[in-house]
């Protein structure tokens, strides 16, 4: 039995409490990864033996037991995961940051500095797996290849919950007008993102069909009944047409999705048309007691696939925190 600062005893030694999350299942195993310090010839079973990359660590978990990754880090840059894009497909397996919990956490994964390919990073991260729970990191992807498209979290499993990650690619000026370059693209069912960073504010946005959130891929890929609550999603535009939501054809969703609590903030020097773009005829969306900034419009025009709750669309039409509420 191993004592933590938190008062928690756990066997094995594995960090819990203090905002992480008690996640490791029956037999399941603890496998720690740091970014400058491991060695992926490690086991990974001991803070003090880390695995270097996730690639590693995502090796040695077993599909369905419940095993945890575990990454530390130093309070700085230094301790950056370095890595590749990877699908975690393994289900009931998850991943938690050992650090501050904090926006653009250095609990961070992000691509060597000298690499400028974004093709070999996107998207960054496909959670196709189910059941897992992703906490506390953040991936990040600044490469300044012209001309491509980026995803940064691509989410076609279900019943994941993540909490408190923050998505940040596309983080280079050559990639502010690129089409198709999503921070997160959910095509999945039942997953729940919770205290979220999603987006950038640090390289200009212009184009249509970019969006800080994505939801489906058409009629086989129809996101279903997943919840975004207390999510922040950051913008600066130097262009009318860019959008924080998206979904693009007219089944991209089923049922319902929501989103509650979500502040969505475009601080750039123009003000976009409209903060959701929504051609779904086949499900709903629910915006509930969030906030709109440097928008014109919620929506632009009246859309009854697309509800606002919380705000009065008769009598706020423009004061900051509402812009322009449009909804039917």
């Amino acid at each position: 039995m191993t004592t933590f600062g938190d008062g928690v005893y756990q066997y094995g030694g594995i960090p819990v409490g203090g905002g992480m999350l008690p996640i490791t299942g029956f037999g399941g195993k603890a496998f720690f990864v740091h970014g400058s310090s491991g060695l992926d010839g490690n086991n990974g079973l001991s803070p003090k033996a880390p695995v270097k990359t996730l690639t590693q660590a995502y090796a040695l978990c077993e599909d369905g037991r419940g095993d945890t990754v575990y990454i530390l880090n130093d309070g700085g840059t230094g301790a950056t995961v370095r890595d590749v894009a990877l699908v975690w497909a393994k289900d009931n397996c998850h991943i938690v940051g050992l650090g501050a919990p904090a926006i653009n956490q250095r609990v961070r994964i992000s691509p060597a500095t000298t690499v400028t390919d974004v093709n070999a990073y996107t998207p960054y991260l496909t959670l196709s797996a189910s059941g897992c729970i992703i906490s506390n990191v953040s991936w990040f992807q600044g490469n300044s290849e012209d001309g491509v498209a980026s995803v940064g979290l691509y989410v076609s499993g279900s019943r994941n919950y993540i909490n408190n990650v923050s998505v940040i690619t596309g983080a280079h000026a050559n990639q502010g007008d690129e089409a198709a370059t999503y921070q997160v693209q959910v095509t999945g069912s039942e997953n729940v993102f919770e205290k979220c960073y999603i987006g950038q504010d640090t390289a200009a946005r212009s184009n249509v069909a970019s969006a800080n959130l994505k939801f489906g891929a058409g009629a086989s890929n129809e996101a279903t009944r997943n919840i975004f609550r207390d999510c922040i999603f950051p913008m600066f535009a130097d262009g009318a047409a860019p959008v924080f939501v998206q979904a693009s054809t007219a089944f991209d969703t089923s049922r319902w999705n929501l989103m509650e609590r979500c502040n969505f903030i475009n601080t750039g020097t123009s003000t976009i048309s409209a903060g959701i773009t929504w051609s779904d005829t086949t499900g709903k969306l629910f915006v509930k007691d969030s906030a709109f900034y440097g928008c014109t419009n919620v929506t632009a025009a009246d859309s009854a696939y697309v509800q606002l709750y919380g705000v009065s669309a008769a009598s706020v039409v423009d004061v900051s925190l509402y812009a322009g509420v449009d909804i039917a």
